[in-house]
């Protein structure tokens, strides 16, 4: 097998490579990446994580003899889904064997049978489907992990919500991790638009803050001056959650400077506090620790859950 990024040992030898192996020490042009199986050093040096974690899970495939159906972080990289954590070195497969799951080497197995689940190909590869993947997920991870897959399958797949509510529904009763995996549904928003905006709303959450409302339009004088990630409505408060990729990548600059950004992100922040609103910010290093997140909101005054329904005798 050569897919033109991976070679086994069998290839090499065909090519008239006795000992591959030694070409895969720290001098050589070849990087080991399970037994047998190779990539070219230099391709895995400049690939990314995404990119080299990619490489395992192909080289996973290439050794793999049971029917078997990636899953886990191995499908949300294969479907392009976000993770909060940084790629496993190991492959998550779900297959057939009795037993429970078991690791072995750099695959982990979860045995369900193939046929109560659901399946869809990626290339040559087959793995959980969107909304099935987000309910192992949610079964086996955090809360914050777990929402941040489910916002993205709700709001790039249509009836991504409604399939996994079914698949939710099939569960037997007492299945662990079941009760989590319930909120983790109910909470899914397809409004959310990017892995920083459903972690923040997945610690609000947590921390016993009011649910704000999401992707809200703010006017001043009848001129729309901004969408806001979060705003806390009755309290007149607008939280935003600034990933700094605004100031980077190309396709958010379209031609414009870095620091054109950051004049008219402020140039909207000071119209939005000119309606009356305070402006709350913060960042991943917020989110990566909960206690700084939690003094923000607080000093910003973003209410309490249940608080904001008290102040307000119309309050739903």
């Amino acid at each position: 097998m050569e897919t033109g990024l991976l070679f086994t040992s069998d290839d090499l030898r065909r090519q008239g490579e006795e000992h591959p192996e030694r070409r895969a020490g720290p001098a050589g042009d070849l990087q080991r990446l399970r037994r047998g199986i190779y990539a070219d050093a230099g391709t895995w040096r400049t690939a990314s994580l995404d990119g080299r974690y990619l490489l395992r899970i192909l080289a996973a495939e290439a050794r793999l003899q049971t029917p078997h159906v990636f899953s886990h972080e191995s499908a949300l990289r294969l479907l392009d889904l976000p993770s909060l954590r940084p790629w496993p070195a190991v492959v998550h497969v779900i297959d057939e064997r009795r037993g429970g799951g078991r690791s072995r080497g750099d695959v982990v197995r979860h045995s369900v049978w193939l046929d109560a689940i659901d399946v869809m190909p990626v290339d040559d590869l087959a793995c959980t489907s969107p909304a099935r993947t987000a309910l192992d997920l949610a079964l086996g991870r955090s809360f914050s992990e777990a929402v941040v897959v489910a916002d993205a399958v709700v709001a790039r797949y249509p009836g991504g919500q409604e399939d996994l509510a079914e698949l939710l529904r099939l569960l037997p009763p007492g299945t662990r991790g079941i009760r989590r995996a319930c909120r983790v549904a109910s909470f899914a928003d397809a409004r959310s638009q990017s892995p920083g905006e459903s972690w923040s709303r997945a610690l609000i959450a947590e921390l016993g803050f009011a649910a704000p409302s999401l992707q809200q339009p703010i006017f001043l004088n009848g001129r729309r001056v901004g969408i806001v990630d979060f705003e806390w409505t009755r309290d007149r408060i607008v939280g935003e959650f600034d990933g700094e990729v605004k100031y980077r990548r190309a396709d958010y600059l379209q031609g414009r400077a870095p620091e054109q950004i950051v004049i008219e992100e402020k140039n909207r922040e000071n119209a939005i506090r000119r309606t009356g609103r305070n402006v709350v910010r913060w960042t991943w290093d917020d989110l990566r620790d909960r206690r700084r997140l939690a003094a923000l909101l607080t000093d910003a005054g973003v209410p309490r859950q249940g608080t904001a329904a008290r102040r307000s005798p119309s309050a739903p």
